[in-house]
């Protein structure tokens, strides 16, 4: 779809990364912008940068995307002043990385909570008003490169971000007769906050091993305004799968069409992430 000028657009996880880059590039091309994240202050941060671009936020909240009623006390609230949206972006996520042995049951509903319930909140709260606005849209949900491949010790995480691959294929095809289109974002590496706020579990974060690939995962990371830039593109061309770096494009590619070599290289990643085990 065009963004015109005035487009209505929900951003969850506007305060930072992804989501902060997303809002200032939707704001830029005269969107009309509703934004929430967990975090108030970042939030009302990202809104005085949109505002001092002479972007418009028309309406922001600090609530959590995990809790139903909150969304849904936001998206009546919204509504009933603002009509429906044009476009949503589900951007907001946290991350466990650990082996499952390590994980309780509660770094499962974390996870699975922010960032499978989130979008799916952000869809049934939104996207039927929408529908019956007749406008058309788009419906935007980042994922991840582990809701495509196994990537070893991402098990809470992955099952939230196949989750959101699964759905975003569904509504891709359930919304076409209502000319709504659906992208579904798989970054690999990105630098945001999320690196620094990711839990590693029954690791030592200090370790001059996990420091060393910490160091190399921000000299392989993309940014989030190019991250951002590939979103704006991807909802002007109505595409629905976004890879944001190279490698997760060849890593997906090698699944699908050699599976023996990827078979390979997941293995290799496994023995890696085995060793952050010896530093705890």
């Amino acid at each position: 779809m065009k963004i015109q000028k005035d487009c209505k657009v929900f951003i969850t996880g506007a305060a930072s990364g992804i989501g902060r880059s997303t809002a200032i590039a939707m704001g830029k091309l005269g969107s009309r912008l509703f934004l929430t994240d967990r975090n108030e202050k970042g939030l009302e941060e990202t809104v005085d940068i949109i505002s001092k671009n002479g972007g418009e936020v028309c309406k922001y909240k600090a609530f959590d995307i995990s809790k139903y009623e909150d969304v849904k006390g936001f998206a009546d609230e919204t509504h009933k002043e603002f009509g429906a949206m044009d476009i949503i972006m589900n951007i907001a996520g946290i991350s466990v990385f650990a082996l499952v042995e390590d994980m309780t049951h509660e770094h499962w509903r974390k996870v699975i909570n922010v960032n499978l319930w989130g979008p799916i909140h952000g869809i049934e709260c939104f996207v039927p008003e929408m529908v019956r606005a007749g406008n058309g849209g788009h419906v935007v949900t980042v994922a991840s490169a582990a809701g495509l491949t196994g990537a070893p010790w991402h098990a809470a995480y992955s099952t939230s971000k196949w989750g959101c691959v699964g759905v975003s294929e569904v509504l891709r095809y359930d919304l076409m007769q209502h000319d709504i289109g659906v992208t579904v974002v798989c970054p690999g590496a990105v630098e945001t906050p999320l690196k620094q706020t990711v839990e590693i579990l029954a690791v030592n974060r200090e370790s001059n091993y996990i420091k060393e690939h910490e160091k190399k995962f921000s000299q392989h990371a993309v940014s989030p305004e190019r991250v951002a830039e590939l979103i704006v593109r991807a909802v002007e061309k109505n595409k629905f799968l976004v890879f944001t770096s190279f490698d997760i494009w060849l890593l997906y590619f090698l699944k699908r069409k050699c599976f023996p070599l990827y078979h390979l290289v997941l293995k290799k990643i496994s023995k890696l992430m085995n060793k952050m085990k010896e530093f705890q």
